[in-house]
């Protein structure tokens, strides 16, 4: 068995500590979702009382994908209790497997029809996820042999020859692409087991092209045609697939199989990335987004899970590839999207939808307060419009796809900040954030806040000398290293400045953000460095209007200034032709959601200045 060896490789658990605003994201996950025994408890529930066949649902996936946002959370932070808590929550869902094998919210007379196979695919990431962490080889092996069990008996029904179903019929939504993204479970088996016949049946499931009709492998192998032009085009579940063709090709190491992941992100961020780092502006589908992003929407946009999925799949492109570019993805979506998402304002939610169909009809349902919202408007919009992925679940409680995958992404945020390369040590993301690795004799101490200035102080304490490798921001301009005061020259490779240092020294980065207008369609939105700005109606201001500025991108007029009116990670005044307009980060703008003054607009009309 082959395994590729990445240029990068993640932090152990408690090797990081992150600070500043994305460390308070991570614990905010924490507090608030990972150490909620009750949401662990009913979550588990669903597979015992198996109600998803009936309305063909998917509160089979909560589980799972809370327990590997937990996981990777656990990675990111060491904490003692969160690994109590899940390893209790892994017991329990050991309980509910049945004598033939299945972890199904789906009855027997129900099973492989609906979102069946995709909560299976989340059952079995959750266990994958959490044996990463596992102390206990005991439970390791005990886990392993449920996980064998359990993909043995998808194996039996699903497939090719007689008496089995091919994978894209055991749903009828977007021609399979969602139960073909178990690609990267059996993946993940075959690494742990070594056993031949998961491999076997992930070259199956590739063999389909991820959908029934249309061969979606074969069109990014070409780039004959972009996502948005796809015959089904749901990013979340397409974006998964190709997590699974990139684990799949960490055991290959065929360069055509990473090319054509390559290829499929490429064009994403060709064709459908927003400037808030998010994908798809037609509810959770690529539209070409890239251009689309500008147009009013009575709906809803921007969700969510595409944000963290995205980011996941950079995560790991990154690691392998060693290419600076995904962790200006992931940046960008960490900063805006992601961080724009939590409910940290812990709002109730009381005016955001939960809907169940009655028939043909849609139904309203009041539900608690998640820990994420749903989807993230760009132009004249409000946050927490709907929930996304709503399902009741018994007991008044309620979940949705949305809240249970945003840990995963503030946990991605915080991995990435910092890892050990072949060569030496990457600073990925300018953040307060410590590594370190007793074994190798190496700690790095970052000290940076992108919200208030474009500088990082790098404290590095080393047995030997170490190569850094510092990444220089596709929106940096300027970007200078100095070490010990004194300026120095420095080479690049993939995007990162490259640098030697030695105990003690202190490396200041600076990459000075200016604030600059972005014009597209007409309209126009302002940056500083990966920070989207956004206009927020409780600054007293009519966003409504159009602002008189120049209908060309450039720089803008800017200043910092205090906002005592609400929590803003930074606030600024920009200057028009028709007087000053007040901005604040986009991570910040509209979390009041309960009030119904929460509109903000990241796209402004313009008019003619005058």
């Amino acid at each position: 068995m082959t395994i590729m060896e990445r240029i990068m490789k993640f932090p152990a658990a408690g090797q990081t500590i992150t600070k500043g605003f994305p460390g308070d994201m991570i614990k905010y996950t924490i507090d608030r979702q990972f150490l909620d025994e009750s949401l662990w408890k009913l979550t588990v529930e669903q597979f015992r009382t198996k109600p998803d066949g009936k309305d063909g649902g998917w509160r089979g996936e909560f589980w799972g994908k809370l327990m590997r946002a937990a996981c990777l959370t656990y990675k990111a932070t060491g904490s003692a209790k969160l690994y109590a808590e899940i390893t209790e929550s892994i017991k329990d869902m050991l309980t509910t497997q049945e004598k033939n094998g299945r972890f199904s919210t789906y009855d027997l007379k129900y099973e492989f029809n609906g979102w069946d196979m995709w909560s299976r695919k989340y059952a079995m990431l959750g266990f994958l996820y959490y044996i990463d962490i596992c102390k206990n080889k005991a439970l390791v092996k005990k886990i392993t042999k449920a996980l064998k069990k359990h993909a043995d008996y998808v194996m039996k029904k699903v497939g090719k020859g007689r008496g089995k179903v091919e994978i894209y019929d055991t749903t009828t939504s977007y021609g399979g692409m969602n139960s073909c993204s178990i690609l990267e479970s059996f993946v993940k088996l075959f690494k742990l087991t070594g056993e031949k016949k998961y491999l076997d049946f992930s070259e199956y499931i590739i063999s389909t092209g991820f959908s029934k009709d249309q061969d979606i492998i074969s069109l990014c192998k070409t780039k004959e045609k972009r996502p948005f032009e796809f015959k089904y085009t749901k990013a979340y579940e397409m974006m998964s697939c190709f997590e699974g063709l990139l684990e799949y090709y960490t055991v290959t190491g065929n360069e055509d199989e990473l090319k054509t992941v390559i290829n499929f992100v490429d064009m994403v961020l060709e064709s459908d990335y927003t400037v808030i780092g998010c994908c798809g502006c037609t509810h959770e589908l690529f539209d070409n987004s890239t251009v689309k992003q500008t147009e009013p929407s009575e709906g809803v946009m921007q969700e969510t899970c595409v944000t963290v999925t995205l980011m996941k799949l950079c995560a790991k492109l990154l690691a392998i590839t060693g290419d600076s570019k995904y962790a200006d993805v992931i940046e960008r979506s960490g900063y805006n999207s992601l961080f724009g998402s939590v409910n940290s304002e812990n709002q109730t939610m009381k005016r955001t939808l939960g809907i169940v169909w009655r028939g043909k009809d849609p139904v309203p349902v009041p539900h608690e307060a998640f820990p994420f919202d749903s989807y993230s408007p760009l132009c004249l919009g409000q946050r927490a419009k709907k929930v996304g992925g709503f399902r009741v679940m018994g007991n008044g409680r309620s979940y949705g796809c949305c809240a249970a995958i945003g840990g995963a992404g503030t946990a991605i945020f915080g991995l990435v900040s910092i890892m050990e390369g072949k060569n030496g040590y990457y600073i990925n993301l300018y953040n307060d954030e410590i590594y370190s690795d007793r074994a190798a004799g190496i700690k790095i101490s970052v000290k940076a806040n992108l919200y208030k200035k474009g500088e990082a102080k790098i404290t590095v304490k080393t047995a030997d000398e170490t190569r850094l490798f510092l990444r220089i921001p596709k929106w940096a301009k300027d970007f200078e290293i100095s070490i010990n005061g004194e300026e120095i020259g420095f080479g690049s490779e993939n995007g990162y400045a490259v640098i030697r240092a030695n105990d003690g020294d202190k490396i200041t980065v600076s990459m000075p953000m200016r604030t600059t207008r972005n014009i597209l369609n007409g309209k126009a939105e302002y940056e500083r460095g990966p920070i989207v700005l956004a206009r927020d109606e409780r600054f007293g201001e009519d966003i409504s209007l159009p602002i008189a500025v120049p209908e060309k991108a450039g720089g803008a007029i800017a200043k910092l200034v205090k906002n005592t009116a609400f929590y803003t990670n930074e606030t600024v005044k920009i200057k028009t032709a028709n007087g000053e307009i007040t901005l604040c980060d986009y991570s910040s703008a509209g979390k009041n959601y309960d009030s119904e003054n929460c509109n903000i607009s990241v796209w402004n009309d313009i008019r003619p200045r005058g």
